[in-house]
């Protein structure tokens, strides 16, 4: 029974699984965040990114998943998405382990302040988050290195998943 759905759904199971895999980042992000209280630095941040793009670029794939060589570039697309976020994890590992010094962001507050009693409160309200330290490792591995390990591993998925299992119509 399952080997005769499968040619119906094929199209849409790498979209299936970006979405999935992508909400599930995010889900474990924010649980890690707002749950565990472990507050990200500005380049964690920036390592979300690529999965909020990824998950509505799976949603546009697979609402044009009848045409196939729309729905195949947009999974290419989030392989290079994916390639960007590895490229910024990667980044962010450097800094971690102060291989090269971080943006101007890391560790400190960007202020609008207009007085300099504003700018003391901000200072005094809002926790420092530095990019160069580490809160969270498993085994001596850090967030960030998972995440280039993670997002490497989801860019070549993108690149391998359109010829395996998208439609190679003349759509």
């Amino acid at each position: 029974m399952l080997k005769l759905l499968r040619p119906h759904y094929a199209p849409a199971l790498a979209p299936i699984i970006l979405f999935l895999v992508s909400a599930g980042s995010i889900g474990f992000a924010l649980y890690a965040q707002y749950v565990q209280k472990l507050l990200p630095c500005i380049l964690c941040l920036y390592q979300r990114k690529p999965f909020y793009a990824v998950i509505g670029l799976s949603l546009l794939a697979l609402v044009l998943v009848r045409f196939p060589k729309a729905a195949r570039a947009i999974v290419y697309l989030c392989g290079v998405t994916f390639a960007v976020g590895t490229g910024i994890a990667i980044y962010h590992v450097g800094v971690q382990e102060l291989w090269w010094q971080g943006p101007a962001m890391c560790g400190g507050v960007q202020s609008g302040a207009s007085s300099l009693a504003e700018l003391k409160a901000q200072l005094l309200a809002q926790p420092i988050i530095r990019c160069d330290k580490i809160d969270w490792t498993l085994f001596g591995i850090t967030m960030p290195t998972v995440n280039v390990f993670f997002s490497a591993a989801l860019t070549v998925f993108c690149f391998i998943a359109p010829s395996r299992w998208m439609k190679q119509d003349n759509a």
